[in-house]
């Protein structure tokens, strides 16, 4: 009888602690951005530092802020309009732009890609210091809840003026907020 007992409580132990090395998903899942279709702002902190012949005005840095105020068509896109301010070695310019981003990787961390272009408007000369400019490159956000999340990204900022072109490698922290319905 004692060797009876002995191996059944042997047994419930051994089963006790076998299926306790399983690993139990947490019951609340991690946050991330909703994905479904809305209203989404994006407010960006940037800077940038030109890249070659840095000796024509306004070539030689910026740095500056951003709203976007976007769409999320789905999961994957977002498509907007934004505005901010754009402080130049040599002066101020305005910047409006359309913003489109790719969301390539869903979860906490979602990896994208993000394209804007548009006009940089020189308040002090409009018809020969308003420029053109493109802005691309790949980014990362990450999500503290359904609603907030902080985003980081680089890229390379061409932009055309009437009588030059110049490039910069660009930096942005930001934060993108979307409301809940």
């Amino acid at each position: 009888m004692k060797k009876l007992l002995f191996l059944l409580t042997l047994a419930i132990i051994s089963v006790a602690t076998a299926t306790s090395q399983e690993v139990v998903p947490p019951r609340k899942p991690y946050p991330t951005i909703s994905g479904m279709p809305g209203y989404v702002t994006i407010n960006e902190l940037h800077g940038a530092y030109g890249l070659r012949d840095t000796s024509a005005p306004k070539s030689h840095y910026i740095y500056g802020f951003t709203t976007v105020h976007s769409y999320f068509i789905n999961s994957d896109f977002t498509v907007g309009g934004g505005t901010g301010a754009s402080f130049y070695d040599d002066g101020f310019l305005l910047p409006l732009f359309l913003d489109v981003r790719y969301n390539f990787i869903h979860g906490r961390y979602v990896g994208f890609l993000f394209g804007n272009g548009g006009f940089l408007f020189d308040f002090n000369d409009i018809n020969s210091g308003t420029r053109l400019f493109v802005n691309a490159g790949p980014g990362v956000r990450y999500a503290t809840s359904s609603t907030l999340a902080y985003n980081l990204s680089t890229g390379l900022l061409i932009q055309m003026g009437e009588s030059s072109r110049n490039s910069f490698i660009n930096l942005k922290l930001g934060i993108t907020f979307k409301p809940k319905k």
